[in-house]
């Protein structure tokens, strides 16, 4: 696992890179280029992919967090209130929610710290259900065994 000492630095440097991006293709959708077709390839393709790609990196590398995830949806909750994105980009808040939620998920499911490791070592070993111990003839000699 990398040291935790980055944790922080790196989650927020993600959260203001996608804070940056947002804006960035929301002032590109309404001023450079034709609005539809920007809104349509930025809001609905590159947004949601940044969201979930990077979410998943950042649990992948330093385990699901959901302060992360909570710090995600209120920067986008303040974007979507305080700009005027709010009659462009009406999805933005629920695409938000949803992308980062899945791509942390699925990046705690990959992450360093449910692969085993040292928690590997301490858990202890399962009886596997079908071994020898538990099948109903070894339980039956042993009930014998003890009446007698």
């Amino acid at each position: 696992m990398i040291n935790e000492r980055y944790e922080l630095p790196v989650k927020l440097a993600l959260t203001a890179l996608w804070g940056g991006a947002v804006m960035g293709m929301y002032y590109l959708s309404e001023s450079v280029s034709e609005p539809l077709v920007a809104r349509f390839y930025g809001f609905m393709l590159i947004n949601p992919v940044l969201l979930a790609v990077g979410s998943f990196i950042t649990a992948k590398l330093f385990g699901s967090k959901w302060y992360y995830k909570a710090a995600i949806i209120a920067l986008a909750a303040v974007i979507y209130f305080a700009t005027p994105m709010r009659g462009v980009v009406p999805n933005l808040l629920i695409v938000t929610a949803i992308c980062v939620i899945f791509g942390g998920g699925i990046g705690g499911v990959f992450s360093q710290d449910s692969s085993g490791g040292e928690k590997a070592e301490r858990e202890e070993k399962y009886t596997p259900i079908l071994s020898d111990e538990n099948t109903k003839n070894t339980n039956r000699k042993k009930k014998k065994a003890k009446r007698k």
